[in-house]
């Protein structure tokens, strides 16, 4: 068993939780407090050294939050050991990406995602009130905490990618974003904010709903093509100015004369960049409106409770349709998602109070929130008072 050193305190390296290009994650415990950490150790950093310094400057900024309320990952200290540097963090229990593979990927029930989307958009909105764009929402970056006594209570992790919306225009290359979390933005080249991290959870939600990723492409072109055969073509005015709208898309006269921007075919694609597109969605959807129609049969609750599952899972359709929005002028801001009806579930307390589903629903939503919130049984029972969502 190795030991670290840093200024203040002493760590000993339990066991190794993974491993990257980075360099690897480790458990290890803190002997000044007497609790497990999770380091982060970054092996040659000097050749990314203006990236570390960005992601430690994010890291101090929200040294400041409170890491529980606003369900953003604790961030201890940083330090030096040898030729690595190490950043240490509070230890969280596993990814949702881990939970779903342990659980054979199966789909999440919906009260269960409805409180994973409550606590990622009070995330997200901290972030956009210290002007931090995380830039790489997933399923690997959202942990459970501690599964046993608080059921998807959830934080945000990995601030390796993220930067200063006043600097993000600054980013060079257009790889930022897991490409399956991608955004119509980054994908066709044009002005981005932290709207982008909005499009990468709606891609979340509807992976938890359905229980394979709903946007799986293994490529850009795939990724684009995937996103305009379920939510149909971009307007002409984003294609007109994006700057990769060529690579995807050609000009198609029109029977009166006029062009228009069509996606180029497979074959097309191929025939010009000799790259195969792939097939890999579980299963191709046409309209966003089919996720209301999917995996809503499957209830723990008798028959009598499925009208409010179904209902429910309407509502949370609608919410992920303003999410995945091309237009990202138009996308739902964090603010404004925290006060959708699926969050504060106003409508299904006004139609079905008195159901199972309703009390475990509520339950769920407040057991997430615990301990990071003042107020979690009025927010998880319609309260959209002004002071919480502008905190």
């Amino acid at each position: 068993m190795s030991v670290m050193y840093s200024d203040t305190d002493v760590y000993d390296v339990i066991a190794v939780l993974g491993k990257g290009t980075f360099g690897e994650v480790t458990k290890c415990w803190k002997r000044a407090s007497g609790h497990f950490v999770a380091i982060k150790i970054i092996r040659n950093y000097t050749f990314r050294k203006g990236v570390i310094k960005c992601e430690l400057k994010m890291l101090r900024m929200l040294g400041s939050v409170d890491s529980d309320k606003f369900h953003i990952v604790r961030f201890f200290e940083s330090f030096n050991d040898d030729a690595k540097l190490c950043l240490v963090f509070e230890l969280l229990e596993q990814s949702l990406y881990e939970y779903q593979k342990e659980n054979n990927f199966l789909p999440l029930p919906i009260r269960h995602i409805r409180s994973i989307t409550k606590q990622t958009l009070i995330a997200l909105q901290k972030l956009k009130e210290l002007s931090i764009v995380h830039t790489d929402i997933k399923p690997e970056n959202i942990m459970l905490v501690k599964q046993a006594q608080n059921p998807f209570k959830v934080k945000v992790i990995d601030f390796g990618s993220a930067c200063i919306l006043s600097e993000i225009q600054q980013i060079k290359g257009p790889y930022i974003q897991s490409r399956f979390y991608r955004s119509p933005e980054i994908l066709l080249g044009l002005p981005f904010s932290e709207k982008l991290d909005m499009w990468s959870l709606g891609c979340v939600m509807a992976e938890l709903h359905l229980g394979w990723p709903i946007y799986p492409g293994t490529n850009e072109y795939d990724q684009i093509r995937y996103i305009v055969e379920t939510q149909g073509l971009p307007s002409n005015h984003l294609l007109e100015v994006a700057s990769k709208t060529h690579h995807f898309f050609k000009k198609a006269r029109q029977p009166n004369s006029t062009y228009q921007w069509t996606l180029k075919t497979v074959d097309e694609y191929q025939a010009e960049t000799m790259v195969q597109p792939l097939e890999t969605r579980t299963k191709s959807m046409h309209s966003l409106d089919q996720l209301a129609t999917m995996n809503g049969s499957k209830t723990m609750f008798p028959d009598k409770e499925l009208k409010a599952e179904v209902f429910d899972q309407l509502i949370m359709v609608s919410l992920i349709k303003k999410i995945l929005t091309y237009d990202a002028g138009q996308r739902v801001a964090a603010n404004v998602a925290l006060k959708h009806p699926f969050i504060t579930m106003q409508k299904l307390k006004s139609k079905y109070k008195y159901t199972k589903y309703y009390e475990a629903s509520s339950q769920g939503c407040k057991v997430g929130l615990q301990d990071g919130d003042q107020h979690p049984q009025e927010l998880c029972n319609g309260d959209t008072r002004t002071n919480f969502f502008t905190q």
